[in-house]
């Protein structure tokens, strides 16, 4: 991510490269609904129900997110970041370093996260995947797609409310970077089936265009 030269990033920056993780405080700007609910169904409680602000849900009366991610490097006013958990374009808002001593509680209780374990799947590749991912490595150089793309698939990302979603065998898909990963389940199996370049995510309105919120 870049900061913005009116917040003089040259001394706005100092010190930070000394921590190895920050927070974000980001603006979900994908956002599409125009309903708030109070309840919430969380996909790993399986299609029960929980409070809305007993959860992450990007759906909220202030469509604020907060994200923890490592810090690789600060170059001049770009802060190079890595398992950040945002899509291509998230308007970030502020950047606070993480202290472990202050933001990490030993005794902390995780609540209702306790009796509802992530699901998980085993993770295939095809062959013609395979060679998909190293196409795609080669193009954006990177290194590690597979095991990113296992990481993701192993915890299911369908919705446990849609039944037709979680038919064996049907053809799904997920974006990453600038590729369609599609993928299909069979038995507890995700299997990915091929990379797609040159494809379009769907994205409804917007709440407010990224170019009217005020960056980080």
């Amino acid at each position: 991510m870049t900061v913005a030269r009116e917040f003089l990033p040259e001394h706005s920056l100092a010190g930070l490269e000394r921590f190895s993780h920050v927070w974000l405080i980001s603006y979900f700007h994908l956002n599409t609904n125009k309903t708030i609910r109070p309840k919430i169904h969380p996909p790993r409680l399986k299609g029960e129900s929980i409070g809305l602000f007993a959860s992450r849900s990007p759906h909220r009366p202030s469509p604020i997110g907060l994200s923890l991610a490592r810090l690789v490097a600060v170059k001049g006013a770009v802060i190079h970041l890595a398992g950040i958990d945002l899509v291509d374009g998230t308007p970030i808002l502020d950047v606070k370093p993480y202290i472990p001593e202050w933001d990490s509680v030993p005794h902390a209780t995780p609540g209702w996260v306790n009796d509802a374990p992530f699901p998980v799947l085993r993770v295939d590749i095809s062959a013609a995947a395979r060679k998909d991912i190293k196409a795609a490595e080669k193009r954006i150089n990177v290194n590690g797609l597979s095991d990113l793309m296992t990481d993701i698939l192993g915890q299911d990302l369908r919705n446990p409310r849609d039944k037709a979603q979680n038919k064996d065998g049907l053809e799904l898909g997920f974006f990453l970077y600038d590729f369609e990963c599609r993928f299909a389940v069979r038995h507890g199996t995700a299997t990915i089936i091929k990379l797609l370049t040159g494809t379009v995510m769907h994205k409804k309105e917007r709440r407010v265009s990224p170019s009217k919120v005020k960056l980080a």
